[in-house]
């Protein structure tokens, strides 16, 4: 399947249900707290995977019942740590929990903060090898054995433990969300009008 993503999922626990979304309002006012002086306009609503690698002008959002989910090129970092700052001023969703993988080289990065402190920051890859491997293991399970050989295994384990999918070759998630029940609102940078 060759899947690549570059996610942020925000929940209060560590978990996010995506079976339960909200509507397109609550995803704009998101856009609009992350991006307060960018104008971005709302596309449609998108499956969930043409939307999870999108290019760096088209982020994608989903607001459910416990949480949200966003998809920006901006998450595509080999060192989560650097994650722009407006990324971790949603409070009302303390645990923020970064996914990218690229598929093309086989890359995964993963990071969690917990109320704006990063706790867990791993990251692989088959040209530099492990790039990051600093703070708790424990945030999905097998994540304290980091190799660039494991970057699959890793990256499946990621995608189960914090947002029920399946991702490639993966070993079938308990009560996985199907890739094609979700969906996010997609947005585009808006362009001045010519003067």
């Amino acid at each position: 399947m060759g899947l690549s993503f570059s996610l942020l999922a925000y929940s209060r626990d560590g978990a996010l249900d995506l079976t339960r979304p909200a509507g397109e309002a609550e995803a704009e006012s998101v856009m609009r707290r992350l991006f307060p002086r960018t104008p971005y306009r709302l596309v449609g609503l998108r499956p969930l995977l043409e939307t999870c690698f999108p290019p760096r002008e088209r982020p994608a959002v989903g607001v459910f019942d416990d949480g949200v989910l966003i998809a920006t090129r901006d998450a595509h970092l080999y060192d989560p740590s650097m994650l722009h700052a407006r990324y971790l001023k949603l409070a009302e969703w303390p645990d923020v929990e970064l996914l990218t993988a690229s598929s093309s080289n086989d890359m995964f990065a993963y990071g969690r903060w917990l109320s704006g402190a990063l706790s867990r920051s791993l990251s692989v890859n088959a040209v530099a090898g492990v790039w990051s491997d600093r703070g708790t293991p424990g945030a999905f399970p097998g994540d304290d054995l980091v190799t660039p050989q494991r970057w699959l295994d890793l990256c499946n384990a990621a995608l189960a433990s914090v947002l029920a999918l399946e991702g490639d070759a993966a070993p079938p998630v308990a009560q996985p969300v199907p890739w094609e029940d979700v969906a996010l609102h997609a947005f585009a940078r808006s362009v001045p009008p010519a003067s």
